[in-house]
């Protein structure tokens, strides 16, 4: 009986091959034919998965989406303040430890600026901004409940403002990665959390 392959695998097989090339060359010079080139097959194998370049983008996205959340959630430290839980969880999201992450972030910072131009991309960039949103509330949340945050009513404000800096921040990371080593980043956070700390106390 012939061995049932998972659909999974080879798309994810693809889906490494097509970082590795957004990766190094952007997505206004990658192409199928480079990315089956870069993942040792056919491009009629990798149109078999993905008919069209648009195709893997949109699958490339949502893999992507769901490593940031794994990021996010993964810095959460018990038996840490909520100032320090929240100094580490903006450092994950920022600091790229593995080239792995480097490759994410430069792959966002990327397709962000795509997704401004082309509105098929549209709702996977307004997908990201909703987890940023949560994930910024949700270290607002935190700082308010230990009564860092005095003024709950500046909260809304706050989060537009925090993922403006994590941005920011981000942007200036994979454009800029010699000027910003993890010291660098987490006194760049700490900073910015001493204003918003002192502004409602």
């Amino acid at each position: 009986m012939p061995k049932k392959i998972d659909p999974a695998e080879p798309k994810m097989h693809i889906f490494d091959a097509a970082c590795r090339v957004i990766y190094e060359h952007g997505f206004e010079k990658t192409t199928l034919r480079e990315i089956a080139r870069e993942a040792g097959l056919s491009l009629s194998s990798v149109q078999h998965f993905f008919p069209k370049q648009k195709d893997i983008y949109m699958y490339a996205m949502d893999v992507m989406l769901d490593k940031y959340r794994t990021r996010m959630k993964r810095a959460s430290l018990e038996g840490e303040n909520s100032y320090e839980n929240a100094v580490q969880r903006m450092k994950q999201v920022v600091h790229a430890s593995t080239e792995e992450e480097r490759m994410e972030n430069d792959i966002w910072v990327k397709f962000s600026m795509m997704a401004v131009m082309n509105a098929d991309y549209t709702e996977k960039k307004d997908k990201l901004r909703e987890i940023n949103v949560e994930y910024a509330e949700s270290i607002l949340a935190m700082l308010n409940e230990e009564g860092y945050i005095s003024d709950a009513d500046s909260l809304p404000e706050q989060t537009n403002s925090l993922i403006v800096f994590l941005h920011g921040l981000v942007f200036e990371s994979v454009i800029y990665r010699s000027l910003y080593d993890d010291k660098t980043v987490e006194k760049e956070i700490r900073g910015y959390l001493e204003k918003l700390c002192r502004l409602n106390a």
